[in-house]
């Protein structure tokens, strides 16, 4: 279930947060749903932002790319998307499966903002995010991050992509995760 946000104020002066769940069902219809919407802002002339969250097995699928090409276009600044960038999907690493390197100049090529940040630094996110405020163009941010970061056994193991936790292992990562 994918979250897309909506921001406006309704002459209020108070931003209200809006936010709409999207069984997006198979890999790649993130962006096409993110984009109908800032499209959609944008025609009608509304200041709502769109925000789209994916990962970057879905830099797999002919719909990021045709979509991508087509927010560049549109010059759609009122997009953003979030690449969680850690190198793993269900199959084996982005470099063994579809290496998509250099993505950062790929989405440039497609005329997107793009900022490149720690995906688990909460400032970098947050200073990533204030960056549609004034982006002039769709904004990308490539969030690189550690798969299972924070567990021993979880981190860089493609496994637990798809792998069932136990009970024993749950309170192994809880205890992880809690200890300071």
């Amino acid at each position: 279930m994918e979250k897309t946000s909506c921001k406006k104020c309704n002459g209020t002066g108070k931003i209200k947060e809006n936010f709409i769940p999207v069984n997006s069902g198979a890999m790649g219809h993130g962006l096409p749903i993110a984009l109908g919407m800032a499209l959609a802002a944008k025609r009608g002339n509304e200041a709502w932002k769109t925000y789209v969250l994916m990962s970057d097995g879905e830099l797999d699928c002919g719909t990021t790319w045709e979509c991508a090409l087509l927010a560049g276009h549109q010059k759609l600044n009122n997009l953003a998307v979030i690449i969680d960038y850690n190198g793993f999907q269900a199959m084996g690493t982005k470099k063994e499966v579809l290496d998509v390197e250099p993505l950062a100049d790929k989405w440039r090529a497609f005329n997107w903002e793009v900022v490149e940040i720690d995906g688990h630094d909460y400032q970098q996110i947050s200073d990533a995010l204030d960056k549609i405020t004034t982006a002039q163009k769709p904004l990308v941010i490539i969030a690189k991050t550690t798969k299972g970061k924070g567990v021993s056994f979880f981190e860089g193991k493609l496994e637990w992509h798809y792998k069932t936790i136990d009970q024993e292992h749950y309170q192994k990562a809880l205890e992880e995760l809690t200890k300071d």
